[in-house]
């Protein structure tokens, strides 16, 4: 095992610019992405919201893409299944927790969002 101040000066520049990176990947990819997470959830999840109208769907439904993304697709109501389960809510229940959202504040500062 090494300390910091044994690494080379190569090393140190190594792990400075992954470091920033990373940072900068909290605060963009995990902190502002919890909040959208939130904002989706909560609308999905109100009384006459979007949840509610994909439940009521036949199974095998097809939602038209009206994204206007390039290249996306239309969906079944059970793939929204798939996107409201693993892509909402797991997301919420892995990373909107008091130790993501502290160490996401120490490693990307007290306004990355959260």
């Amino acid at each position: 095992m090494a300390t910091y101040a044994s690494l080379s000066t190569e090393d140190k520049e190594i792990l400075a610019a992954w470091e920033r990176n990373c940072r900068g990947w909290v605060n963009t990819a995990i902190s502002r992405s919890i909040i959208e997470a939130r904002a989706l959830k909560v609308s999905l999840d109100a009384n006459g919201g979007a949840g509610d109208i994909l439940d009521s769907l036949d199974a095998g439904e097809i939602i038209p893409n009206s994204s206007g993304i390039a290249g996306a697709h239309d969906l079944t109501k059970e793939e929204w299944a798939v996107l409201r389960s693993a892509g909402i809510n797991d997301y919420l229940t892995s990373y909107d927790t008091v130790p993501v959202r502290q160490v996401a504040a120490k490693a990307a500062g007290p306004l990355a969002g959260l």
